[in-house]
């Protein structure tokens, strides 16, 4: 061997190696040191520095429990064994060690910092500062005190604060990577992401494999809404940090913006196998299962949430949403709910959900008074107050409907539904046809109950009525059948027995779902029906609609789709609700009523032939029987 031969020699050369991080090759020559001197103390605690450094911190506490057996009383070394157990992450202990240290040499500047940090991790804020302060009297430009002040008063939620010490920081040194970040952090909890962005920017520009710092940009960019780029930095982040459960986890939450669920519920299963008992992933997962219609998984993910942290207010709310709209159980959803409200009673978007669900059990002062509290707390939600003015309708206060469904419209609510909705009480001219998205979100959410609604509640009977006006005129088994606004299939399966072939047309993904497994179409497509219509030239034998012109009100392009899309002399069978005024209104209901005048016209102006029209009830609507009309109509023969 080359170099110093000497115990001593070779310590010095340790903390040398030491000083210029090479770990290793510190730990061979404080090794080289003990064998020569297995008492020495001050090798004893450097070789211990040397394991923690090298991540093997279980050995480097024996080190320096080694050297305090022989020197008790020793500050320093109390200081760096209480590191070691900061790396074990056993920090009450590391505590005790620090105190110790500090009993010995009260001014210890860095044993007063760790011990702040220690209480810090003990979720002990109040008295990190205090401790933090404690140093900074003693050496009031340290820099990274500053910045270990600045994460107690994070802790404490005094962001602010916590800003001017970061800033303080980097006053002393303006490349303080940790302190840019946490700058950012700061700046995020202040509401300036754009600014806490451009703190983590000139961080990484500094260091760019700094995995916390890129986990900080992603949370930044998350919140700006830029979802893409969040998610390339937690791409970059979990590379270098892939046992990083709550990069995962924030991963997920970047797909699940992009609606990339299959991907979001990867990352999710990925942090929780990382860390089993993580709460907020739970329930995240749940709300990638409910987005993938796995409704009973993730039910389950939610409670597994609510078993970890039983006072988790957003799983307890998620879980009230998906009994209510996928379970239809309106009763455990508002206990749900009531649970979390009972825990944060200023929460405005629970609020609002429970509001929901006592409006659907028709519960509808209090479902007002709801939707009241949720608009104290937050005035500028579109969504609460149209479903104020909605409740108002059902309670007969036209006048205060029209003006909830005004503020909404102020509010940024979307102006075709919210001009829909005041149509619906005479405030607006009828629009031609209700908003596209207004009824796909309508019958998404009721999709899974829809035929057990129909059925028991509404007692539905356009698909009978239908069936047995079109049996006077078709009676082939071998036709090719269009059903417009096909909903689950209930008009389908009782027109099927005729059918070689049997398309199903709707605008609802879920409603098609349900379609598809009664497995008696064809062809099922989701989208426009008049869209549709305009690429189907002579293809169909007979086309019916059970209940869907209730939510159309200007069919002149319906019609002439339909003349096109028949063959000569096929059949077009439909119900309506009926007007004795106008071609057609929109009623309270939201509902199209039609004039058989104007459905006449249309036919003559369609080459379709008025062959039957009879009178019918055609559902009931809160015990009361809605009378229609069904209708049969034959193409003409084409010149």
């Amino acid at each position: 061997m080359t170099g110093p031969k000497n115990a001593e020699a070779l310590h010095n050369r340790g903390n040398a190696l030491l000083a210029q991080r090479r770990y290793e090759e510190a730990l061979i020559s404080y090794e080289e040191a003990l064998a020569l001197h297995p008492n020495h103390v001050s090798a004893l605690h450097g070789r211990g520095i040397a394991l923690r450094n090298l991540r093997r911190p279980a050995e480097a506490l024996t080190s320096h429990d080694r050297a305090l057996a022989i020197r008790p009383n020793d500050a320093e070394g109390l200081f760096v064994r209480g590191n070691a157990l900061v790396a074990l992450k056993r920090h009450e202990e590391a505590l005790i060690s620090y105190d110790k240290a500090l009993a010995i040499h009260p001014n210890y500047v860095a044993a007063l910092h760790a011990r702040g940090a220690a209480l810090r991790n003990l979720m002990r804020p109040a008295e990190a500062l205090a401790s933090h302060d404690r140093a900074l009297a003693f050496r009031p430009n340290d820099a990274e005190g500053l910045l270990h002040r600045g994460l107690a008063l994070r802790g404490l939620k005094r962001p602010a604060e916590a800003l001017a010490s970061y800033d303080r920081t980097l006053a002393i040194h303006p490349g303080h990577v940790a302190a840019l970040h946490n700058r950012g952090v700061a700046l995020r909890d202040l509401g300036r992401p754009a600014e806490a962005l451009a703190s983590h920017d000139r961080a990484l520009a500094i260091r760019p494999d700094d995995g916390e710092g890129l986990y900080d940009r992603g949370a930044v960019l998350f919140e700006l809404g830029r979802h893409e780029e969040a998610r390339a930095a937690y791409d970059k982040a979990i590379a270098l940090m892939p046992d990083c459960a709550e990069a995962l986890n924030n991963r997920g939450n970047a797909l699940f913006e992009l609606k990339r669920y299959e991907e979001a519920l990867a990352d999710y299963d990925k942090a929780l196998a990382l860390k089993p008992d993580f709460a907020e992933t739970f329930n995240n997962r749940g709300n990638a299962l409910f987005e993938l219609k796995r409704h009973e998984e993730a039910l389950i993910s939610y409670d597994r949430a609510l078993a970890i942290r039983p006072d988790y207010v957003e799983a307890l709310h998620s879980r009230g949403i998906i009994v209510f709209r996928s379970f239809n159980r309106p009763a455990e959803a508002l206990a749900s709910h009531d649970r979390a409200l009972a825990l944060r009673p200023d929460d405005a978007e629970g609020l609002y959900h429970r509001g929901v669900v006592l409006f659907a059990l028709r519960r509808f002062e209090e479902a007002l008074a709801a939707y009241d509290k949720a608009i104290a707390l937050d005035p500028s939600d579109p969504e609460v107050a149209k479903s104020r003015g909605t409740v108002l309708g059902m309670l007969k206060r036209p006048e205060e409907a029209i003006a909830s469904y005004r503020r909404a419209l102020e509010n940024g609510g979307d102006p075709r539904e919210i001009e829909y909705l005041l149509a619906g009480l005479g405030a607006a001219p009828s629009p031609i046809t209700a908003p596209k998205e207004f009824i796909t979100e309508l019958f998404d959410q009721c999709a899974d109950k829809f035929d057990e609604r129909l059925a028991g509640t509404l007692k539905y009977q356009a698909p009978n009525l239908i069936s047995d006006a079109i049996a006077r005129f078709v009676s082939s088994g071998n036709l090719d059948i269009l059903d417009l606004g096909c909903g689950t299939g209930l008009v389908g399966e009782r027109v099927r027995p005729l059918a070689r072939t049997l398309t199903g047309v709707d605008l609802s993904p879920n409603m098609l779902e349900q379609a598809r497994k009664r497995q008696i179409y064809d062809r099922l497509v989701c989208g426009d029906l008049t869209d549709f219509l305009q690429a189907q030239a002579g293809a169909f034998d007979l086309v019916v609609a059970g209940d869907v012109f209730i939510y159309i009100g200007d069919l002149s392009k319906v019609f002439q789709g339909v003349s096109r899309a028949l063959r000569e002399g096929g059949i077009f069978s439909f119900s309506v609700e009926v007007s004795d005024e106008e071609d057609f209104v929109l009623g309270a209901s939201l509902r199209y009523a039609h004039a058989i005048g104007y459905l006449q016209r249309l036919a003559r102006d369609s080459d379709l032939a008025l062959e039957s029209n009879e009178p019918g009830i055609i559902r009931q609507e809160g015990g009361v029987d809605v009378n229609g009309r069904v209708l049969v109509m034959r193409a003409r023969a084409r010149a």
